[in-house]
């Protein structure tokens, strides 16, 4: 989330908030929305020719609800005090009856988008753009949005990872996410992923742009919990394959790099059907301009849809170390700005498609690491939004004057293949690339805006600097956010390097 030069002009009123820039204003193109109202039971996705709204793969397919059997027996713990680390490994729910030697995998998609009917009571607010309420309601849906779900399990552990089609989720809703999928699978909260690909163009789940009717909260909030569930009872025997390539950002910083990576993390059944294709790239989801008032994907959505077609399995983009990385449209005319995120969308799934055939195994072991740390909370737009319950974040209170935030990040390998951080915001590159370097592995992700969205993470030495007139330092926690969350998230990564 970025506030583009905020100042408080009340406690309770908030001055330009905003999330990026764009490459232009949006085209006022009609486009059909989801049928039927949402209230708060989760409902998945039907099947059909569509691989990338297809629900739950997996051996039969996987029922709306908890998993069944008996869950598997919590070895870490996942909040413990800040600044501890809990146990290496995880639940392991052996639903071979021995050791595993294969992975298992789970796949499973759901649409999230509001309703017509909810639409039209004019209460769906999306963010990332302008100062609260001031770019209105949502007119209409352009693009499906969806909560997208890959669930892994091997020998030593289980994983569920998530991204929804949102700017971002407060922790009061991930918390809750997380605490209910421990309880239905038998994992670790820590085990447990839920990401946000940053839309700018999508519902408000934080609360700083006029937000969304709890309803429509909810039904959000139980469909993630219900997908993920899906997606660990659909666990099948199954291979991994990854590949590392190049992809066209940009850096709006000014900074002569970006984290161009791209990482393609490839799942099959044991008779090499594909299952999914999970993506991990760095742009931030900004072709829509501010001006465009209906709910859409951004690119990301151009993504997903076209490598699905591509490869006949459902596609999913997590976004990486977003912070400062913007999207670079091909050079071409358009005539609007969804043509231009469909052209990069598009772009980048023939690329993702592209890097599958040069793919390579990965060996059929999970670890996982987790750390939870406080960050005192320096922002006074963050403070005050806080006190009054505008934002979704739970902060803690020192005292009327001093808040603080506990935050967390979970570290997984899978094999000896890839390495991968989920980043509690948005990490500027500087910051990605210097974690990065500190991993071993020839593939190594960091998932942005994974389990808390709590804006820009800038490194200490590049604060106030004059790059992109400080943007990115007006939506920080503070000076040592980035720090901090740099040096507690690496050492997780250098204790299990020796194990290469």
């Amino acid at each position: 989330m970025i506030i583009r030069h905020p100042r408080l002009l009340a406690l309770s009123l908030f001055l330009p908030l905003a999330c990026g820039d764009a490459t232009g204003g949006a085209s006022a193109s009609a486009g059909g929305s989801s049928s039927g109202d949402h209230g708060t039971t989760a409902a998945g996705t039907t099947g059909g020719s569509d691989p990338t709204t297809t629900s739950a793969s997996g051996t039969g397919g996987a029922s709306d609800t908890a998993t069944t059997g008996e869950p598997g027996t919590t070895t870490g713990g996942s909040t413990g005090d800040p600044g501890t680390t809990t146990a290496v490994g995880s639940t392991s729910s052996d639903t071979t009856g021995g050791a595993l030697d294969t992975f298992l995998i789970g796949v499973d998609v759901r649409d999230v988008s509001p309703s017509d009917t909810q639409i039209g009571k004019k209460n769906i607010y999306m963010g990332a753009y302008g100062a609260p309420y001031t770019r209105g309601p949502a007119q209409g849906v352009h693009d499906a949005i969806h909560a997208r779900t890959f669930a892994f399990e091997a020998e030593g552990g289980g994983l569920i990872l998530t991204i929804v089609d949102l700017p971002g989720m407060g922790n009061q809703n991930t918390r809750a996410i997380r605490q209910k999928v421990a309880a239905m699978t038998g994992l670790d909260e820590a085990q447990i992923v839920v990401a946000t690909t940053h839309s700018h163009s999508a519902p408000d789940m934080m609360g700083l742009w006029g937000g969304v009717p709890g309803d429509y909260r909810n039904f959000i909030n139980d469909t993630v919990v219900a997908s993920m569930a899906a997606a660990w009872d659909a666990r099948q025997p199954g291979t991994l394959r990854v590949a590392t390539g190049k992809a066209p950002n940009g850096n709006r910083r000014d900074w002569g790099f970006t984290d161009d990576d791209m990482i393609v993390l490839d799942a099959f059944d044991m008779n090499g059907q594909r299952l999914g294709t999970l993506v991990n790239f760095a742009a931030h989801p900004v072709v829509l301009g501010e001006d465009n008032k209906l709910v859409s994907c951004d690119y990301v959505g151009y993504t997903e849809g076209k490598l699905g077609e591509l490869l006949g399995a459902p596609a999913a983009l997590f976004n990486g170390t977003l912070g400062d990385a913007s999207p670079k449209v091909p050079e071409g005319m358009y005539a609007d700005d969804f043509a231009a995120a469909q052209a990069y969308g598009e772009q980048l799934a023939g690329i993702a498609a592209d890097l599958t055939m040069t793919s390579e195994p990965i060996e059929p072991t999970l670890v996982w690491t987790h750390k939870s740390w406080e960050q005192t909370v320096d922002n006074l737009l963050f403070k005050a939004a806080a006190q009054l319950g505008i934002l979704q974040y739970d902060f803690d209170m020192v005292d009327i004057l001093n808040q603080k935030v506990t935050t967390q990040s979970t570290y997984f390998r899978l094999g000896t293949r890839v390495q991968g951080v989920a980043f509690p915001g948005e990490s500027l590159t500087r910051n990605g690339l210097e974690i990065k370097k500190s991993m071993k592995a020839p593939h190594r992700m960091i998932l942005g805006n994974a389990g808390d969205a709590l804006g820009y993470f800038v490194p200490s030495d590049e604060w106030q600097t004059g790059k992109n007139d400080n943007y990115e330092e007006s939506v920080s926690l503070g000076k040592t956010a980035g720090d901090n969350a740099r040096d507690n998230i690496v050492p997780l990564i250098v204790a299990d390097n020796p194990n290469f």
